[in-house]
């Protein structure tokens, strides 16, 4: 299987990359420090979003009323500061950041806005997540997300990942995990954290100069030298990743034995034990095929053989398959609309007495496998992961607007195919037109 390696002598040869159509030119904007200062209360603790190795990021509001981030770079912090990542030699961050995302631009991405041009600093500014990371989501919240959230939420990390290595040149991000994907107002994943990517040119003295670097417990250890750097180590990082939205554990826990992810989770998938690999905060999936082929998908993405990990072209094929076999909401305790439009027999309220045996008065609904409401069989509300609605068109309408912006968001319409046109004609929605066709064989070898 070809892949990407960053070797001089083999950056283009071994590329399976797809071409991609030129890129409109994208609108940089350039700000005064003291504006940014301004916005940012003179970097005042109270806007601040995150404190790293790298840097700091800060909450802005723009003169226009726009929200966005703003990132500092770790040159004047305390070196006092503790790190968790693994990096020496390297530039400045920011510029690096600025380097490449002024070349790339997508929904997946954390996207920049501009920067700030000053000889005191160089301040980044790029778009505002308003619902954290991923690591935050997975190990901080109370509610943990049901497995069609986090099933998304992987298809949409794995494609962002996809759009670096296909652009061009290629992008490797070697710092993939999950307090680097962060989460828009929809919840829809998006990359970001550039400080440590790198892109794929000829004969360029900083690939051949720049030594590994990463975070502990997502780096690939086969990247021992930078002539190791290649897609697949992304690749790995990936991997870690997916486990890690599996299980709901840390890359790295020492509370655990053995602390590595990956040294606990492969020899469970060798055994066939994968009940022991989910999270057991949430209920199961139910279906067997998509609960094997998802942890075959993260075994088979950090293979210590670099050469027999899949593509992120081939992980975003399977990951898109499954994410259709798994429903993203749950209504009153059904896994469609449809199935409560059947039950109930109203599309827009649950009427008294009508759903029957379906719930009994003592039965309560699991929202997004954490809080436990009752839901009472007289009652007019409807129960569902986003929250409690008096009928059930103003949930439908939320998930229209929240599918509308998750599905038209690519820009390539290749990248995007995964999704449905129809709200109930889709694989994810249908009842009696559920397509009963399974994803691929993941695992042929």
């Amino acid at each position: 299987m070809k892949y990407l390696s960053c070797r001089a002598d083999s950056a283009v040869s071994t590329s399976d990359s797809s071409k991609t159509a030129p890129q409109p030119s994208i609108k940089i904007q350039h700000f005064n420090y003291s504006d940014l200062q301004a916005a940012t209360g003179n970097f005042s603790d109270s806007k601040l979003l995150g404190r790293g190795s790298h840097g700091t990021v800060y909450k802005a509001v723009l003169r226009n009323g726009r929200p966005v981030a703003v990132k500092k770079s770790a040159k004047n912090l305390s070196p006092g500061l503790p790190s968790s990542s693994l990096s020496s030699g390297r530039v400045n961050e920011v510029d690096n950041e600025i380097d490449i995302l002024s070349n790339i631009r997508s929904p997946r991405l954390v996207n920049l806005v501009g920067f700030s041009n000053d000889r005191r600093d160089r301040l980044l500014v790029v778009e505002f997540m308003s619902n954290g990371t991923l690591y935050d989501v997975l190990h901080s919240n109370p509610r943990p997300p049901n497995w069609g959230r986090r099933i998304r939420l992987a298809l949409q990390t794995a494609k962002a990942v996809q759009i670096l290595h296909a652009s061009s040149p290629p992008v490797i991000h070697r710092d993939i995990k999950s307090a680097n994907v962060l989460l828009d107002r929809s919840f829809n994943a998006r990359l970001g954290d550039f400080g440590l990517a790198l892109r794929c040119h000829v004969n360029d003295y900083r690939l051949k100069s720049t030594p590994p670097a990463g975070t502990m417990g997502y780096l690939d250890p086969a990247y021992v030298t930078p002539d190791n750097l290649s897609t697949k180590s992304d690749v790995f990082s990936f991997g870690i990743l997916l486990f890690e939205i599996i299980s709901g554990r840390k890359a790295i826990d020492v509370a655990h034995s053995p602390p590595s992810i990956v040294d606990w989770a492969v020899p469970l998938v060798k055994k066939g034990k994968l009940s022991s690999i989910y999270d057991p905060r949430i209920p199961p999936l139910k279906d067997l095929v998509v609960r094997k082929q998802l942890t075959l998908i993260a075994a088979k993405c950090v293979r210590s053989c670099r050469e027999r990990r899949p593509s992120m072209n081939e992980v975003v094929d399977w990951l898109s398959g499954l994410n259709k076999l798994v429903p993203l909401h749950t209504w009153n305790n059904f896994n469609n609309p449809c199935m409560m439009v059947e039950t109930v027999g109203h599309p827009v309220e649950v009427k008294n007495g009508q759903l029957g045996s379906q719930l009994n008065e003592e039965e309560s609904q699991t929202v997004d496998g954490g809080a436990v409401i009752p839901v009472n069989r007289k009652s007019r509300r409807v129960y569902s992961d986003l929250g409690v609605k008096n009928n059930l068109m103003e949930l439908m309408a939320e998930t229209e607007a929240e599918e509308a912006e998750a599905d038209g968001v690519d820009a390539n319409p290749k990248l995007a195919n995964w999704s449905s046109s129809s709200r109930f004609g889709s694989g994810r929605y249908a009842v009696k037109g559920r397509s009963s066709a399974r994803p691929q064989s993941i695992l042929s070898d």
